[in-house]
């Protein structure tokens, strides 16, 4: 599995190759990603755990950008006999799962933005929405991740932010438990919550000596 995370995580500078590198970012992000399903039905931050990834980003104006991401986590869950009742389930039942996921999402702002020092768009807060893959106990899930973030650039290029999002999966069996009457609404969820640091990068001759 690390391997294969190492090589997804490999391809996403290659999508730096190319025109309008002045419009492009790469960065790293860090958080924690968690579970949600048959054994915890809404609790936000259910027994998290470590996640890191990195990301590539292109601006396609002061207010639309493209993401692709890649992130390494996990997820776990238990149901004991304290819990609400499962049928067909002998608690105490648990799970601990790695997670490897790349993403591709729109990220919308609602204040114009821009890592320019001559520009005074430095803060926004943002939308995401988007489709990704990822791989789970060695199976492919399919997911639709959406979330909110906020950017801050406080200097030339560089891009701090926090952002959470909720991963909604089309598959009921994460936790190892798949609920009877399979319904879209009974598939299992993934929250990932954290923070980012992105570069501007720069395709020499093509900015303004103000970004110096």
């Amino acid at each position: 599995m690390k391997r294969k995370l190492l090589f997804i995580l490999a391809l996403l500078p290659l999508f730096t190759q190319g025109q309008g590198l002045e419009k492009n970012d790469i960065g790293v992000l860090g958080g924690a990603s968690y579970y949600m399903g048959d054994f915890n039905l809404g609790q936000q931050f259910y027994k998290p755990s470590g996640a890191i990834g990195i990301l590539f980003r292109h601006n396609l104006n002061e207010f639309y950008s493209f993401k692709i991401a890649g992130l390494y986590g996990q997820v776990q869950g238990n149901h004991v006999n304290t819990s609400y009742y499962l049928p067909d389930i002998q608690p105490p039942a648990n799970f601990s799962h790695q997670v490897l996921q790349i993403n591709a999402s729109a990220e919308i702002g609602f204040m114009p933005f821009s890592t320019k020092p001559a520009n005074n768009y430095n803060f926004s807060p943002y939308v995401t929405i988007g489709g990704g893959v990822a791989l789970i106990n060695e199976k492919i899930i399919f997911n639709i991740p959406f979330g909110i973030g906020i950017k801050y650039s406080p200097f030339n290029r560089w891009t701090f932010g926090a952002e959470w999002r909720l991963h909604k999966t089309l598959n009921d069996n994460i936790d190892n438990y798949i609920t009877k009457k399979l319904t879209i609404h009974n598939n299992d969820w993934i929250g990932v919550g954290g923070f980012f640091v992105s570069y501007r990068l720069v395709k020499s001759g093509a900015v303004c000596p103000a970004y110096y």
